[in-house]
């Protein structure tokens, strides 16, 4: 049986794997307005003609679906495999030390936005087959890799495809994590809107309340305008409540008539909210520590109902199983004295537990309030007992040397399309996580390593599928 050292191969090929992704960094592929035969900006069609020209070279029959899509393929016969990756990107936001669409190499890293999320994995997929097919093997079974545009934002692109085509039963996508990810966790977002609430005795009025932008967010920062009391005693207080919480600051200032508070916490992912500190509940928790004359309920929803409650305990829906957790966050806070009051959550359960037992746990709890509950996406779970899993984990074994094992997440990604579909990477467990941040980066000594295993996966799964 041929022993092949793939790590050597790529090597050997490393400026060409290297100009490849670089290809597609150098396009700016942020989703942009839409203009005549690109609808989601020129950026995103850009590269996706971009990879369908790479994929013309290599000799691989490429699919033209448009502007929002593509499909690589390889092979005509066998029950198909996915490859799904894509080529747009978040927007590049400030911070950056070099031009994020100028590709930089600094201390072995590769900087430029889309080098880990996803133009760079992507291409590793893609070079680990045009390997294959140099090296003269013939697939088994019909090898696609389906390149979308959209993925960062509402997937137009794989909506659209699966209008026009079949997704294959099984596949991987190369934008997660190593070793295997065999679980996504499911979304709910669910809504609070609250009335005035005007008639209450008490010192201050709460004017405004803002905070978060987007429900999937742990918000970093929140403000709020009151109207009554002295700027002293609300001045010395929110200190002492500062000393109290050294996770977060902020400060009083007077405008007129009126004070402002703003509070800093900590930003993170809606997905991992125990990794930030948020500033919206940390906030109505010290003012739910003062005579407020309106706003009471959305206050003590806040403070009581929603802080420190990053599991969903409070609320009775916490749940924590061999497959993963339940994750809860607030995104969004808004009170308008004229208004009322609008909380905004996320929710990511695991497979083991049912959206109908959360649902029907928050209608309980909230009872008569205006409630809004909808289910974003459904959790996606794949046994680790599958042939596929159980390769793959063996193959990351043979490559790196270090144990593998599956995980669930609380993001999303073109697995959960496919009946039996995974996460194979692309990010190993020592690599820092720089995706959508400023200097996004990955090692090229990974990116040889990448493609390496890519490779004998698909070795392994194409060329020698019985």
């Amino acid at each position: 049986m041929e022993t092949i050292n793939w790590k050597n191969v790529v090597e050997d090929r490393k400026e060409d794997l290297l100009n490849d992704i670089e290809r597609l960094l150098r396009i700016n592929s942020v989703k942009g307005d839409p203009v005549d035969g690109a609808p989601l900006g020129e950026g995103p069609k850009q590269a996706i003609d971009e990879i369908k020209k790479m994929g013309s070279e290599a000799g691989f029959k490429v699919n033209d679906y448009g502007p929002l899509v593509t499909r690589i393929d390889w092979g005509e016969t066998g029950e198909p495999f996915g490859v799904l990756g894509h080529v747009d990107v978040v927007p590049v936001g400030t911070g950056w030390d070099s031009n994020p669409f100028e590709p930089t190499y600094k201390d072995g890293k590769l900087i430029a936005r889309g080098s880990l999320d996803d133009k760079g994995p992507l291409v590793c997929a893609f070079f680990a087959m045009k390997l294959l097919k140099e090296r003269g093997y013939l697939p088994k079974r019909k090898l696609q890799l389906i390149v979308g545009s959209d993925e960062e934002t509402n997937w137009e692109c794989l909506n659209y495809y699966k209008t026009i085509e079949k997704l294959p039963r099984e596949g991987f996508v190369p934008d997660a994590y190593f070793p295997v990810v065999n679980g996504e966790k499911g979304i709910i977002h669910f809504t609070i809107e609250e009335g005035k609430d005007d008639s209450q005795t008490g010192t201050y009025f709460l004017v405004e309340f803002k905070s978060g932008t987007k429900e999937n967010m742990v918000p970093g920062l929140a403000e709020a305008r009151l109207k009554g009391g002295s700027k002293s005693d609300i001045t010395d207080s929110f200190q002492r409540f500062l000393v109290e919480h050294p996770n977060v600051s902020g400060q009083v200032d007077q405008n007129d008539e009126e004070l402002k508070i703003t509070l800093y916490g900590k930003s993170a992912h809606g997905s991992t909210p125990s990794k930030g500190v948020n500033a919206a509940t940390y906030l109505a928790k010290f003012l739910s520590q003062h005579p407020v004359k309106n706003g009471k309920s959305f206050l003590n929803h806040m403070a009581e109902s929603f802080h420190e409650t990053t599991d969903g305990k409070n609320l009775g829906i916490n749940h924590q199983s061999e497959i993963g957790e339940l994750t809860f966050n607030v995104g969004i806070a808004n009170y308008d004295c004229s208004l009322g009051g609008r909380i905004v959550t996320d929710i990511r359960f695991p497979f083991s537990q049912s959206s109908s037992e959360i649902k029907s746990h928050l209608e309980k709890y909230f009872e008569d309030e205006v409630l809004s509950i909808v289910v974003k996406k459904d959790p996606h779970f794949v046994s680790s007992d599958t042939k596929l899993v159980k390769t793959l984990l063996k193959i990351y074994e043979s490559q790196t040397g270090d144990k593998g094992y599956t995980k669930v997440i609380g993001g999303s990604t073109y697995a959960s399309l496919l009946s039996e579909g995974v996460a194979f990477g692309a990010l190993f467990p020592s690599t820092e996580d720089t995706m959508h941040q400023a200097n996004e980066f990955i090692p090229v000594n990974d990116l040889v390593l990448i493609t390496a295993i890519y490779a004998q996966a698909l070795f392994e799964l194409i060329c020698k599928a019985e």
